[in-house]
């Protein structure tokens, strides 16, 4: 008797498993071929929206969405909606960023998290023109700066 409870308890949490990772899935289900045929450069970020590097990546995709607006597409891919996709790419961890060149093939792959300046460095090399500010030329890209060390700071004694 115990057996069959425990079997049927099994069974009711694993269909509730199931039925749970479906109803998380929120995003939008992607067509690739339609992006495809637009003919511009893509950049596809997978991701889920718990991932804690998935939102820190959201403000800065939706801020280069905006800025290459009509030269690129740059969109966010939800893992669980686009199980084909994920599977397609062979995507192993999150966030992933994968640059895509209008004529589908793969340019750059990027498993983490990418700063506006390296996004726009990855899209000048496959010949986007980086976005122009307004009223103003084209904006130039940022380049690291080292950190300043103090020269008048007294040493430790060891």
């Amino acid at each position: 008797m115990r057996k069959s409870y425990i079997f049927w308890a099994c069974l009711i949490t694993v269909i509730a498993w199931g039925n749970l990772d479906q109803s998380a899935a929120t995003g939008p289900r992607i067509d690739l071929e339609a992006l495809l045929a637009q003919r511009v450069p893509i950049l596809l970020e997978f991701g889920r929206g718990w991932c804690k590097p998935c939102k820190y990546m959201k403000p800065i995709l939706k801020d280069m969405a905006k800025a290459y607006r009509n030269r690129a597409i740059v969109m966010t891919v939800d893992m669980d909606t686009n199980k084909r996709l994920v599977r397609a790419f062979r995507i192993r961890m999150m966030p992933t960023q994968v640059f895509l060149m209008p004529s589908g093939k793969e340019f750059v792959r990027n498993e983490g998290t990418l700063e506006r300046e390296q996004i726009a460095q990855i899209f000048a090399k496959m010949g986007v023109a980086p976005p122009v500010l307004k009223g103003g030329p084209r904006a130039q890209i940022p380049q690291p700066v080292a950190p300043q060390i103090p020269r008048n700071r007294p040493r430790a004694n060891w």
